[in-house]
């Protein structure tokens, strides 16, 4: 994938660097010419074969999953059974 500096156009693919948490670096492409950084998400890429559509959540109709309303880790309180039953379907005893 060739990735461009949006300020001067350069091809500026070797430059990538993963993320570095620990040192407070986001990976990305870096630009020696304008100094400045590309994050990965600000690349635009184009859609390969086998790709597959997300959609975003806004278009789901109905609930997912269990509001925490509903459940609680106190024996004795109201949800408490559906709480174990949750966790009984992770493994959890």
């Amino acid at each position: 994938m060739q990735v461009n500096c949006p300020k001067c156009d350069a091809d500026i693919s070797d430059s990538y660097e993963h993320d570095d948490f620990s040192v407070g670096i986001v990976g990305g492409w870096y630009c020696d010419g304008c100094d400045i950084g590309v994050a990965e998400h600000e690349v635009e890429r184009e859609p390969l074969d086998g790709d597959i559509q997300i959609d975003p959540v806004h278009h789901i109709r109905g609930s997912l999953g269990t509001p925490l309303s509903k459940i609680s880790g106190r024996p004795g309180h109201k949800g408490y059974e559906e709480f174990c039953r949750i966790a009984q379907s992770w493994g959890y005893e």
